[in-house]
């Protein structure tokens, strides 16, 4: 690597965490406070929750009542924010093998019907896919790869695939009529498969791999909404698969 390069800033090809396990260690970094911030991490009944959740000794509808369980005075949108960064970083950081069971518990919580102040607070979960996006789609991730490290460009493809299989899995826990509904877009996999075909700017060893990874677990509905011609903007940028020139 040139190390005259300076590093740019992106989250979405950062290592942090990735590959953890769900031991001790890192319930207790994600338990509050953290980083000297009380407002950052859950509390500690919460880390105890899903701790035994992940291991199998409860279900997805315990483990989310026990997780939204009333604090003190503290907002519901608060604690919401608390169980949505855990659950993010859960996604992100833990063994894929979690990664089912992660996303039940988001569907769960998505259906609770709490309010504050009039609005929904938990319904389609729409915090977390805003707080996903602002992370791990970051469009500038392609140059930021090329100032790392080049050793380090294998992790990274495994960190970004593992992302794909997290989103396309979030996409079909609960997907809709349409591509932008699902606890994340299905929009995303369009999006995700025609960059792999057709952007003069795709990084292969990256964008295909991740484009299998979606084909294999939303592949059907994907198909299905191309040929109703689903509006996506994914599919409306190109006119639809196949055609290139970017």
């Amino acid at each position: 690597m040139n190390t005259n390069i300076q590093e740019m800033t992106c989250k979405s090809i950062e290592l942090d965490g990735f590959g953890s396990a769900a031991d001790d260690a890192w319930f207790d970094q994600h338990t509050a406070p953290m980083d000297g911030e009380e407002e950052t991490g859950v509390h500690p009944h919460q880390a105890a929750a899903l701790k035994a959740y992940l291991k199998g000794d409860s279900k997805p509808s315990e483990t989310a009542a026990a997780l939204t369980k009333p604090h003190d005075s503290e907002k519901k949108t608060d604690l919401r924010d608390r169980i949505v960064g855990i659950l993010e970083d859960a996604l992100f950081e833990l063994p894929q093998s979690h990664t089912p069971a992660l996303v039940d518990l988001l569907k769960e919580l998505s259906q609770l019907p709490d309010e504050e102040d009039g609005e929904p607070v938990w319904k389609g979960l729409k915090s977390f896919g805003h707080s996903w996006a602002d992370g791990w789609k970051q469009s500038h991730w392609r140059k930021a790869l090329a100032t790392r490290d080049p050793a380090t460009r294998a992790k990274r493809r495994e960190a970004h695939v593992h992302q794909a299989f997290v989103e396309a899995s979030c996409a079909m826990a609960a997907p809709g009529p349409n591509a932008e509904d699902g606890l994340l877009p299905l929009s995303w996999g369009y999006e995700c498969i025609s960059e792999a075909l057709e952007c003069q700017d795709a990084l292969w060893d990256f964008e295909v791999p991740a484009a299998a990874v979606w084909i294999k677990v939303a592949g059907e509905r994907l198909r299905e909404g191309a040929k109703k011609g689903e509006k996506s903007w994914a599919l409306e940028r190109e006119g639809g698969f196949g055609r290139r020139g970017r």
